[in-house]
């Protein structure tokens, strides 16, 4: 028995509880459960469509949250997660579409503003992504998600000052994400991320390895729209040891990831140096 006792609510509570720590396969069965004994329980769908969109699996969210906006249309929160798993798929049109009529009816959205950064980053239209972020940010958007595509897409319109000032806000953040998270690998995995954006790959590199450390196999990850296994991890650490010059080093993670998933094409990269 849950506690709260035996009540859509209270699987849903949590859930929530779940999700928080991150057990997504956890939050899945009470959601899943909360539903069984409800079946108008509609946060419980939106929340399962957020587990799955952690757990990178963008197409079955998004159908979670297609079902929610066609039952309850004016929540906007649902809409939001639907336009980041479009993002996901590969469609920044449809995406686009969703993020502007909310910024409509919501101008001061800062998601909004985020996702519409976030399809025109796709476009590689770096400016424009840019001054979404920028938006965003001074919308109360100041979190490492939007400081960190600030920065990305300041290095590609050739703007150090911004990218180094938005990278190290980045960083910060993300670093008091692991003094709150120790023992998870995903606060390791995004200052990884963000050395590797800045091609400090040594530092990325170490980040990349305590990622690893931490991380179990099999297991899906997710944070700040990021999502990623320990292959992902193990790929970017051989990235970062090929660009140091550190050829069998990067050649032994290769042969690690193929020992369990012998069509990984990037590992075969790694192998070929």
């Amino acid at each position: 028995m849950v506690f709260g006792g035996e009540n859509a609510d209270s699987y849903y509570d949590e859930g929530v509880t779940a999700s928080m720590k991150g057990d997504l396969q956890e939050a899945i069965k009470f959601f899943e459960q909360a539903i069984k004994m409800d079946r108008s329980h509609y946060s419980a769908y939106h929340h399962l469509g957020k587990c799955y969109l952690r757990m990178g699996q963008a197409q079955k969210a998004s159908e979670y949250f297609h079902f929610v906006i066609k039952s309850r249309p004016n929540l906007i929160p649902p809409r939001l997660d639907l336009g980041f798993a479009l993002l996901d798929l590969g469609m920044p049109d449809r995406a686009q579409t969703i993020f502007e009529e909310i910024s409509r009816l919501k101008p001061d959205n800062a998601r909004a503003s985020l996702g519409m950064a976030h399809c025109a980053f796709q476009r590689a239209n770096w400016e424009v992504a840019m001054l979404l972020a920028q938006t965003a940010i001074s919308q109360g958007g100041s979190n490492f998600g939007t400081y960190f595509l600030l920065g990305r897409a300041a290095i590609f319109s050739n703007r150090p000052d911004i990218s180094a000032d938005a990278m190290q806000r980045a960083d910060s953040l993300i670093e008091k994400h692991i003094e709150a998270n120790p023992s998870q690998p995903e606060g390791y995995y995004l200052r990884g991320e963000v050395q590797f954006a800045q091609q400090a790959f040594d530092k990325a590199a170490d980040f990349f390895d305590r990622a690893a450390q931490c991380a179990q196999p099999g297991r899906q990850y997710g944070a700040y729209d990021a999502h990623f296994t320990l292959t992902d991890i193990l790929i970017k650490q051989g990235l970062c040891l090929q660009r140091m010059g550190r050829a069998d080093a990067a050649r032994d993670i290769g042969k690690r990831i193929l020992e369990a998933d012998p069509e990984n094409a990037l590992a075969k990269k790694l192998m070929e140096g």
